[in-house]
């Protein structure tokens, strides 16, 4: 009877309970093992480790308690960094895996290419002293977050961004030393709290998109088709909300925007304030009109693109009504830029297409008598500017326009010995304009020449990267466009003429409204001139890390 008891109270763990039980992982002594084995530490040395680690716990929290308590929202960005640093290390302490989150990583960009277009970045989440949380930021995070898992976790990825790569080196080393002259402008500036603040900022919403485009039309075989056809969609819905805002004469949302979405009502009313020029300004999603006509004048070569390649007349007659829609929203937002990125899309392309037609079109005497005729066009259109009122005051200014005109010649002779005395990094991102100093008179500071401010900020080496993404990528787009001699505007044509007009409304303008479409088209167009080489005819078939990386092992690469 009682073994039975003892039997009993064993089962039901009272044993457990005695103090000699309890003690016994604490009093268990180490064991000594063959070397090649780690050794098996004493009871006490373990429960001394799992002790410290719940203590440094605690102890962390408290910390964080106290300062989530007596610190301002301005100053608790410094105490996220660990904890972002934390999930960095968590992120890349991950197994690799055979397939890369590439479907989600696509969804998150078109969500990001659509909402920094259609919605308005002053519309955001705003609680005490913290940054805004918008729209691109929430979606820039998401992304970000996707990109650095698929790199973390996913070879075929990393072997993928690397080929596109070492596609076009030099390239590669314009985009990576640019985004590393901003880090360095950064830490080095004149106000690093500031500064460090907005290249975290540009990191979700610029840095991160760029290289997920390098991948995504690289490796990842989206075309320059699959991005217009996205693009276009957008940037059609914008122009229609455009119309609305024209017969309104303010912005449509202001006075229903919910409460919880609201910023101060100052800033709002200074963003949303309206602007006329002979007539209403039109600026949609943007913060003026002159960022709205910069995206029009960017969307051009892809509409002239898209008529070129209807593959029926109704829908080239579609594509047509689009391209003129498009100038009837360029004359809305009165944007001078705007228009002259709208004629020189048009003048690039006459050119382009017509040298082509040329060079391969042996004894067809259009392309021959366009690119013959083209100096004859080019006067013509100077003349046009020159004497006809309307066209000079839209495209040169005068009147009205006129004093923007004299501001940026001020700027211009201002910003000089400014830039002189920090050439090479600069004053830091953002901080450019007030080291220049220009204000307009009603006191408000402001710099309008985006390649001089791009100086101030990053310095002439984050100038001369900048200028070396662009000219390097126009250069090898158009020579890939002479190569196809198949198509009379091929895609890489209208890429290239997009980062010719860049160049244009960059000379005039510093808002970074669009920066993050820059970045974009970046990474659209190392990708387009990775997929263009590798179609390129060699010895050797071989499997796109693209393919790879899906689990797609059915398409090979030339």
């Amino acid at each position: 009877m009682a073994g039975a008891v003892r039997r009993l109270r064993g089962n039901l763990g009272f044993g457990a309970l005695k103090p000699r039980a309890l003690l016994a992982p604490l009093l268990r002594p180490g064991r000594d093992v063959l070397p090649v084995y780690h050794p098996d530490r004493p009871g006490w040395v373990v429960a001394a480790r799992r002790l410290s680690l719940l203590i440094g716990i605690m102890f962390v929290a408290f910390v964080y308690g106290v300062l989530a308590a007596i610190l301002p929202p301005s100053m608790m960005m410094g105490a996220v960094a660990p904890l972002a640093f934390l999930a960095v290390l968590v992120i890349w302490a991950l197994p690799d895996v055979r397939t890369a989150p590439t479907r989600a990583l696509t969804k998150a960009f078109t969500f990001f290419l659509l909402s920094i277009i259609l919605w308005p970045n002053y519309i955001a989440i705003s609680i005490g002293g913290l940054p805004w949380i918008s729209m691109r930021r929430l979606a820039g995070f998401v992304l970000s977050m996707l990109l650095v898992i698929s790199i973390s976790t996913s070879k075929p990825f990393r072997q993928g961004m690397a080929d596109v790569f070492r596609a076009s080196p030099w390239l590669a080393r314009c985009l990576i030393a640019f985004f590393i002259f901003q880090a360095f402008a950064s830490i080095f500036s004149v106000d690093p709290r500031e500064t460090i603040g907005r290249f975290i900022n540009g990191t979700f919403t610029s840095t991160a998109v760029c290289f997920t485009a390098v991948w995504l039309f690289g490796p990842g075989e989206k075309t320059i088709l699959w991005f217009t056809n996205r693009f276009l969609a957008a940037v059609f819905v914008l122009m229609i909300i455009g119309v609305f805002e024209a017969r309104a004469q303010h912005v449509l949302w202001v006075g229903n925007i919910p409460s919880f979405l609201r910023i101060d009502d100052a800033t709002l009313q200074q963003l949303t304030r309206p602007l006329f020029r002979g007539w209403y300004r039109v600026v949609t999603t943007y913060t003026t009109p002159l960022a709205y006509g910069e995206l029009l004048a960017l969307t051009t070569p892809f509409v002239l693109y898209r008529i070129v390649h209807a593959d029926t007349w109704s829908r080239r007659g579609w594509w047509i009504f689009f391209d003129l829609f498009l100038l009837a929203s360029v004359l809305l937002s009165a944007a001078r830029l705007s228009l002259v990125g709208y004629i020189a899309s048009h003048a690039i392309f006459g050119l382009l297409w017509g040298i082509h037609r040329w060079r391969n079109a042996r004894g067809d005497m259009l392309g021959i008598s366009a690119t013959m005729l083209y100096p004859a066009f080019l006067v013509a259109l100077a003349l046009a500017v020159v004497v006809v009122p309307a066209v000079h005051v839209r495209v040169l200014g005068g009147g009205a326009a006129q004093a923007s005109t004299d501001a940026r010649s001020v700027q211009f002779h201002m910003a000089v010995p400014v830039i002189l005395r920090r050439p090479l990094l600069g004053y830091g991102p953002g901080e450019g304009g007030g080291a220049i100093n220009y204000r307009t008179p009603d006191g408000n500071l402001t710099i309008d020449l985006g390649l001089v401010a791009l100086a101030a900020d990053l310095g002439l080496l984050g100038l001369g990267a900048y200028m070396g993404i662009l000219i390097l990528s126009i250069v090898a787009l158009i020579r890939i466009g002479f190569r196809q001699r198949s198509s009379p505007f091929s895609a890489e044509f209208g890429l290239a003429t997009a980062l010719c007009v860049l160049i244009t409304t960059r000379l005039v303008l510093a808002q970074g409204d669009n920066d993050a479409f820059f970045d974009i088209m970046f990474g659209l167009a190392i990708g387009a001139i990775y997929l263009a080489k590798r179609e390129q005819p060699t010895t050797g078939v071989s499997v796109g890390a693209g393919a790879a990386i899906r689990g797609d092992r059915s398409k090979p690469v030339a």
